[in-house]
């Protein structure tokens, strides 16, 4: 009799003292963040995305990348600047110069020049070739390339910040669960014991009792380490702490949408980020094609004249620089040998059938067919991801349907279950099978509301329909 009670004492300190120790843990972690921003707060999955997206060092980077792509773009007409340069050249002749400065009896009079002469430049040059044109097209379609990129990133960080709240969300769910689960466990043990004081029960079925309510002490244990390794994961999707503490402020029940398939496909499929991303390549490489013809290529001269304004202005100084003075008599003394000139250069080399220009040209024309090979592989197989999830949405919709009803059945049968042990007209064995049954039956709706909610996410990314209800877009 007093090991029995001794054995109950010890079960109510576990039951007392398991709760007690997981708010030590959790106010310990509370501790380490109390100076975070986000301590304790409660969080819907709308604040979870906005936290990421506001610290994800990935976007950060592409919104960066994407900074240089807009100036590139919005200072393409630069190239229409003329190049200017100014410099200053000091100079010694090999052979000493002479000037003439007189005639005597009809002969000219040379006398040696200086040994050094110094001049100066100033100098402006404007190259202009249908290469310009294509280039500041370029820097365009190179940003809009970029905008394309971090729509595809904002939308894949939505995607996964979903999944992993709603993820959390039925994990929270299972420890619950488990914890329900230890605690109907340990009253059935106290029940056991008490049957056991009063001769109803023999000591095999109270030690069985008591080995499983010990097996599940370790399992509840294991899914507490998952849940603190998800959290942690969580905090560093968000940009936060790793310590923070979120309350998650959400539910698991999945609104269910009607999709037609077909009209998602002829109206969304051609709004793919995946084809987008395509499609303005194969506009690059079209401009790039043009670009290497018209010269404006810096691999390819092209194959159109390119015109060339110059003008210099060149004073040079006609005396030694070390031993006169330099602006006595500056129009004598100084001359300009500067010129304005226009040049039209016509490129022949570019018309040799294995020219530099020409083999650019055709590698650059077999990447464009490669990428409407591409374009169109690429739309075959989101076109068969749409069509599966589709079908899965579907399959999910009645399975959660039936796994709801199954539920519902198992939890009347553990309730009757417990009611006729309770009553000593069942045995042990049968509560724990209903138990067990119960359990299962809600796991497997939580994970198939979980699927449900993960392949309507995937959908979404997809068809780049974040935010928009695919039920109403595919029935409009």
């Amino acid at each position: 009799m007093k090991t029995n009670k001794l054995k109950l004492l010890v079960v109510a300190a576990l039951l007392l003292g398991l709760p007690l120790a997981l708010t030590a843990t959790q106010d310990e972690g509370r501790r380490l963040t109390v100076e975070d921003e986000d301590e304790g707060r409660r969080l819907t999955v709308e604040d979870a995305v906005a936290i990421a997206l506001r610290n994800n060092l990935e976007l950060s980077s592409e919104e960066l990348t994407l900074e240089k792509r807009r100036r590139t773009r919005d200072t393409a007409w630069n190239r229409f600047i003329p190049t200017v340069s100014a410099g200053t050249t000091l100079a010694r002749p090999n052979e000493t110069p002479s000037a003439i400065v007189g005639f005597d009896l009809g002969q000219p009079v040379e006398v040696e020049g200086p040994a050094w002469n110094i001049s100066g430049e100033l100098a402006a040059t404007l190259n202009l070739n249908l290469g310009s044109i294509y280039g500041i097209r370029a820097a365009r379609f190179d940003y809009e390339a970029g905008l394309i990129d971090i729509v595809d990133a904002r939308n894949r960080i939505e995607r996964d910040v979903r999944k992993a709240f709603f993820g959390l969300l039925v994990l929270d769910q299972q420890v619950l669960l488990r914890q329900e689960a230890l605690q109907i466990a340990a009253e059935r043990l106290e029940q056991t014991m008490a049957n056991y004081d009063s001769g109803l029960v023999d000591e095999f079925t109270l030690l069985s009792e008591e080995v499983s309510y010990e097996n599940q002490r370790p399992e509840l244990e294991a899914l507490l380490d998952r849940q603190r390794a998800a959290r942690r994961q969580f905090n560093r999707d968000l940009g936060l702490p790793l310590t923070t503490q979120l309350q998650l402020d959400g539910s698991i029940d999945p609104e269910m949408v009607q999709l037609d398939v077909e009209r998602l496909i002829a109206r969304k499929l051609p709004g793919a980020t995946a084809i987008q991303q395509i499609q303005d390549g194969m506009r690059q490489l079209e401009n790039a094609i043009l670009l290497a013809k018209s010269g404006g290529d810096p691999q390819t001269r092209g194959f159109y004249p390119s015109l060339t304004f110059r003008y210099a202005y060149n004073p040079t100084f006609q005396r030694d620089p070390f031993g006169d003075p330099w602006f006595d008599d500056v129009a004598d003394d100084w001359s300009d040998r500067g010129a304005f000139s226009i040049t039209l250069t016509q490129p022949l080399d570019t018309f040799l059938p294995s020219s530099q220009t020409r083999t650019r040209i055709s590698n650059l024309e077999t990447d464009l067919a490669d990428a409407r090979i591409a374009m169109e592989s690429t739309f075959q197989a989101l076109e068969l991801q749409v069509r599966n999830l589709g079908e899965r949405l579907d399959q999910l919709q009645r399975n959660i349907a039936s796994r709801e009803r199954n539920q519902r059945l198992a939890e009347r049968a553990f309730e009757l279950a417990a009611e006729a042990y309770a009553a000593g007209t069942r045995e042990l064995l049968d509560v724990r099978n209903a138990e067990q049954e119960l359990q299962t039956a809600q796991l497997q709706v939580l994970q198939g509301k979980l699927e449900y909610i993960e392949a309507l996410l995937d959908l979404q990314y997809i068809l780049n329909a974040n935010g928009e209800q695919l039920g109403e877009q595919s029935n409009d």
